[in-house]
């Protein structure tokens, strides 16, 4: 005798044990992934990959995923609270069935890579390497920042306050003083200004980023340092 509740009751299982099957199977190939662009990138730490679109199953058949979404964090492996971050999203991801299926991912091709980097300040001044240096926004002014260090005039140690612009060659950002006070705002003699400058000046490389990954768009806000990223036609190796 036909039941109907007894027959939606086993299609509602059915649904929900293919509904979680599927989710496994993306978990699976998310991990698989998050490993290639660790390798790619050279990332200390793995970062986080969702694959978006539902069924994920379909997508794994046909070898091609329409959105991927990676976050990695801590990108200078530094040990700040709050650490610079990395999202990226890989559009018309390309990894054939039998590498999915079988783990052996390595090289994944992707059509286009948009995304952001957001550089913490603590890790500008880390990765400066200046002693005692901190940076730090400037408001109204989107692409300047303070930056505070000692600086040597005359073979004497004083502190300086400087105003720098923040600009980006390749993938590495570079501040550059356009403005330096030394003491408690003592004006600086134009003799000596352009060597304040020199030594307010420091360039710091973002990691993180596969060869091929292009920074774009410098803005400052109270976190740190923005900017775009983008890539056409690349392939990540692991």
């Amino acid at each position: 005798m036909f039941h109907p509740i007894r027959s939606l009751i086993t299609l509602v299982v059915l649904v929900g044990l293919l509904v979680a099957a599927d989710r496994v199977a993306a978990h699976v190939a998310e991990g698989q992934i998050a490993t290639a662009v660790q390798s790619a990138a050279g990332l200390a730490h793995k970062p986080t990959v969702v694959v978006h679109g539902f069924p994920f199953v379909t997508q794994a058949i046909r070898g091609q995923y329409d959105h991927i979404e990676v976050t990695a964090l801590d990108i200078f492996d530094s040990t700040t609270e709050r650490g610079s971050v990395t999202t990226v999203n890989f559009d018309g991801v390309r990894i054939p069935v039998s590498k999915a299926l079988s783990g052996d991912i390595h090289q994944i091709h992707v059509d286009h890579v948009t995304g952001t980097v957001v550089v913490a300040f603590a890790d500008i001044e880390a990765a400066s390497h200046v002693p005692g240096v901190t940076v730090r926004a400037v408001a109204g002014q989107p692409g300047q920042v303070a930056v505070d260090e000692s600086i040597t005039v005359a073979g004497v140690a004083v502190d300086a306050h400087a105003i720098a612009a923040v600009s980006l060659a390749g993938n590495t950002l570079t501040l550059k003083a356009i403005d330096v006070q030394i003491g408690g705002g003592v004006a600086v003699p134009p003799a000596v200004l352009a060597q304040l400058k020199s030594q307010a000046a420091f360039s710091v490389r973002v990691p993180g980023l596969p060869s091929g990954v292009h920074l774009s768009g410098v803005t400052v806000s109270p976190d740190g340092v923005s900017a775009g990223l983008t890539a056409d036609d690349l392939v990540l190796t692991r």
